[in-house]
């Protein structure tokens, strides 16, 4: 990261979830839980070291409160502030439409290709109306956003996250049109056939107020792909450049780029080597015994993969029966999106399916699959440093750091038995088993495979996935995209200057 060009900036981020969520403990005092996700583990060292401001949606009346409490700007941590965290509250049944209808069970679909076209999804009453908190939701953000731009004594960088906002970018453009703003997307971006499932002026305002970043970031060069073509296809006025990857529309250039999101490797060693962790390490012995392990941690996500991974399972234990009582597979898996009836039924079918894999083969003393649904950070760290086998199938994913973390984490010589599905494919394919996640016998083969590799190659498969994630760790994520704000900043002082000249010249 350049320490010099941040030093006179104030950084904003926004998502929709935060860095911190505060919750009332059982005597009803307000205690801080670190939020969970992708965005946030990424984000957090930066703001740290910037001491910038995180806007977000308050989840409850405790971010409310506290919101209140501080102004509009809560310090994390409150007793030795690092960054500041600004909470955007709206009413429940509003945030509910915009979260719970629009942005998670419908854009996030579209964007991981996961709908089914002869029944869904249905451009209803009740989705344009999910679209109007949507909108309103993202209107909310940009008058915060916008607030924090016009009250700042630096320079303001504002950064944005991931598709919730998608909207908030030209509504804080219209109140501030030279504001230095970025977007980052982090998860797949689909082709344009899928993207054009959704009403036909949604796709319209969701890709002119995306271009109106100076930059836009996505995880790989497919997903960045996937978009020029989408606003070729439906903004037939913008000018797409598919080699540099710039947009110029309607007057604004937006420079689309890539950046493989990392994890930040000190920090994690440093964790894998706390004493919590080393606590836990006991309770992975006794889980695993003298079984080999076959590990998996993942949020309970259609697109995880879940059911299909326990079922390459079933089958790895039906064909090679000599592997029974001498392996275990333990997955810790935390449910998500339960406000959502698709989530709370695949929920339900992974606790069927673990219940049904084990009343098929368990013996007295031996429990085939090891199912754990609690939110344990350190016991995860535990069993990255311990597997025999990591298995990362996702039907498709932004980019999954759950494959980055192992590789860099593992102590035990582990095989990455990696979808060709993931985002990391493209960085890990070299350092990993790679599957089709569709194809079961080929993962049943796969989980084989890694467990009777020799340790030279498997040395080597670990040696090659590290050094990939040293390439592209989550200091070079930052500082790229900080890079491309920066030449943004200096192309347009090189034109206030222009423009300068030549209206003295003129004069």
């Amino acid at each position: 990261m350049d320490s010099e060009f941040v030093q006179d900036k104030e950084i904003i981020v926004a998502s929709n979830r935060g860095p911190v969520v505060f919750k009332r403990d059982e005597k009803g005092k307000i205690e801080l839980i670190r939020g969970a996700g992708g965005i946030v583990g990424s984000m957090i060292p930066f703001l740290k070291k910037t001491h910038g401001k995180w806007v977000s949606s308050a989840i409850g009346e405790c971010d409310h409160y506290m919101n209140n409490r501080y102004n509009g700007k809560v310090p994390i941590s409150l007793e030795d502030p690092e960054y500041y965290v600004q909470f955007v509250k709206t009413e429940e049944d509003v945030y509910n439409r915009f979260n719970g209808k629009f942005a998670n069970p419908l854009l996030w679909f579209i964007h991981h290709s996961m709908w089914n076209p002869p029944y869904s999804p249905c451009a209803d009453d009740e989705l344009h109306q999910a679209w109007d908190s949507y909108q309103h939701v993202n209107s909310m953000f940009a008058e915060a956003i916008g607030e924090d731009v016009h009250k700042s004594e630096k320079t303001p960088i504002v950064m944005l996250q991931d598709y919730h906002i998608y909207l908030t970018p030209k509504l804080i453009r219209e109140q501030h049109p030279d504001v230095l703003m970025s977007q980052f997307v982090h998860i797949p971006f689909p082709s344009p056939e899928i993207f054009q499932q959704l009403p036909n002026h949604m796709q319209t305002e969701i890709l002119e107020s995306v271009l109106t970043n100076n930059v836009l970031g996505f995880h790989i060069k497919r997903y960045m792909k996937n978009f020029l073509r989408t606003v070729e296809q439906i903004l037939p006025t913008a000018s797409v450049d598919e080699i540099s990857g710039d947009i110029l529309y309607e007057g604004h250039v937006c420079h689309v780029r890539t950046y493989p999101i990392s994890i930040d490797i000190e920090t994690l060693q440093k964790q894998g080597q706390d004493p919590n962790v080393i606590s836990k390490q006991a309770e992975v012995d006794e889980i695993i015994g003298d079984c080999k392990l076959i590990y998996r941690t993942d949020r309970a996500d259609l697109s995880k993969n879940i059911i299909r991974g326990f079922q390459a399972y079933d089958m790895f234990l039906e064909r090679y029966p000599e592997w029974r009582e001498k392996v275990k597979f333990v997955a810790t898996l935390m449910p998500s999106r339960q406000d959502i009836k698709i989530y709370r039924e695949y929920t339900d079918n992974i606790r069927d399916i673990v219940k049904k894999i084990n009343e098929k083969y368990a013996t007295p003393n031996w429990e085939p699959i090891k199912y754990i649904c609690r939110g344990d950070y350190d016991l995860v760290v535990a069993l990255l440093k311990r597997y025999d086998v990591l298995m990362v199938n996702p039907i498709l994913d932004g980019m999954n750091i759950v494959a980055k973390e192992g590789s860099v984490l593992n102590e035990n010589n582990g095989a990455l038995v990696l979808s060709t599905g993931a985002g990391c494919y493209e960085e890990l394919k070299d350092g990993a088993i790679c599957i089709n996640p569709y194809d079961l016998r080929q993962t049943a083969e796969s989980l084989e495979m890694a467990l009777l590799m020799d340790d030279e190659s498997k040395t080597q498969l670990l040696r090659e996935a590290r050094a990939a994630i040293v390439r592209n760790d989550l200091n070079k994520w930052v500082s790229d995209q900080l890079r491309d704000i920066e030449m943004v900043m200096y192309e347009k002082q090189e034109l206030k200057l222009k423009d300068h000249e030549e209206a003295v010249r003129m004069n």
